[in-house]
């Protein structure tokens, strides 16, 4: 009987050894678990970190080149007002096919050219109401009452927009 009780004794330890390995064992399983899990929830925070740097990388990319081509086209206005200017000037001389008028006249014409592929529109319609978003008065006329039915009259200098933002508002007289 000894035996008996050895052996159910032996058997009886080795239960609980195996109770108690699986549970180590289950808990290891699971700690295991929770780490890949962690694990692979910051994988996926650090790439949609890193998503997120990208995109906003190419917004901030995007914003400068916008302006640095607004500036560009603010610093463009003036030359282009200067050869339009020439041009309206040399039209009262009489001077038929000079060859320099004739120059600044081909310049004038590839300079509007490229306005329009860039989407660069020019303010200068006469006859229709004073917007003061994209006109402003010439500075030697008095102000009147600026009301909805203000037409305009004359154009002094081109006004620019570029995609819908004003570049340069046009200089008129109502």
């Amino acid at each position: 009987m000894n035996n008996i009780n050895k052996s159910n004794t032996i058997k009886l330890n080795e239960d609980k050894n195996k109770k108690k390995t699986d549970l180590i064992s289950n808990e290891i399983e699971k700690k295991i678990y929770s780490i890949k899990k962690k694990k692979k929830n910051m994988r996926l925070r650090f790439y949609a970190e890193i998503e997120n740097i990208k995109k906003n990388n190419s917004k901030e990319v995007l914003n400068i080149q916008n302006n640095m081509f607004f500036n560009f086209i603010q610093s463009i206005v003036p030359i282009v007002n200067k050869i339009d200017n020439l041009v309206k000037k040399s039209e009262n001389f009489i001077v038929e096919k000079h060859p320099v008028i004739e120059g600044i006249k081909l310049t004038k014409n590839i300079f509007e050219k490229n306005l329009k592929i860039w989407n660069i529109k020019k303010i200068n319609k006469l006859n229709i109401p004073f917007n003061s978003n994209i006109h402003s008065l010439k500075k030697t006329q008095k102000l009147k009452k600026i009301t909805n039915t203000t037409i305009i009259k004359n154009i002094i200098k081109n006004g620019y927009t570029f995609n819908k933002k004003v570049i340069k508002k046009a200089i008129v007289q109502i």
